[in-house]
């Protein structure tokens, strides 16, 4: 999901965020972990991936707290978890050897190229400062005949925005916090979707890649609430 903001420092956004996050997101937000939602969106990004699978090294960048972890259905040997702060895991996470750790920027991933075998970002890319370097960054350390899955709303498109009203944003106004659940979508998705789109499928464009519309398959922004990304990575010579 989100990549963390660090809890104090940094800007004014990064405090807002960080602090609305930390205190609210739970309670309000549609996607929080283990809602119906966010349990809708994990599998779908799985969804062309099964148990007859394997990916040997996994990279999920802005990987949060794991959540998408017991989503992935395809065999590894070792799955790369990072954000801008260490991921805090489920206990269960820890015991599991093949678990790493990292923490990492995913426009500017510490990582050599062609090192992963899939990449992995949930909703990750509506925040980040620039979607074109990220989308840079994940093709670079993906090897040839890798895999690049990308989960992303569809914001500002409508049904993403009634969804969000009817959700979150009535939930918020019923707890008094209308206003700060308003100031934090102002903040929250500095990217729109269309422009992310566009990036990506430039980054992308040697990799056949393809889009899959959620819930509905036909390809409409103003009636998708999200979309799954993929592209296997082609690299000459």
């Amino acid at each position: 999901m989100m990549e963390s903001d660090p809890p104090s420092g940094g800007s004014a956004r990064e405090r807002i965020l960080g602090d609305w996050y930390e205190k609210n997101y739970s309670l309000i937000a549609a996607s929080a972990d283990g809602s119906f939602f966010s349990r809708y969106m994990h599998r779908a990004l799985e969804r062309r991936h099964g148990p007859t699978e394997s990916y040997s090294h996994v990279l999920e960048v802005g990987a949060n707290r794991g959540e998408h972890l017991e989503f992935v259905r395809h065999g590894f040997d070792e799955y790369l978890l990072t954000d801008l702060g260490t991921p805090e895991v489920d206990p269960s996470v820890l015991a599991d050897p093949r678990i790493k750790f990292g923490v990492c920027d995913v426009t500017a991933l510490p990582y050599a190229d062609s090192t992963f075998d899939r990449v992995i970002s949930t909703c990750v890319l509506h925040h980040v400062d620039s979607p074109l370097q990220a989308a840079l960054e994940m093709r670079r350390v993906t090897r040839s005949g890798g895999v690049v899955s990308v989960l992303m709303p569809t914001d500002p498109g409508l049904a993403y925005r009634v969804g969000k009203a009817v959700t979150s944003g009535r939930k918020a106004r019923g707890l008094g916090l209308g206003p700060q659940h308003d100031l934090v979508s102002a903040l929250d998705h500095r990217n729109h979707f269309r422009s992310i789109r566009t990036q990506l499928m430039h980054v992308f464009r040697e990799d056949t890649p393809e889009i899959t519309w959620y819930p509905w398959r036909v390809p409409s922004v103003e009636t998708n609430a999200f979309v799954v990304f993929q592209a296997r990575v082609r690299r000459a010579g």
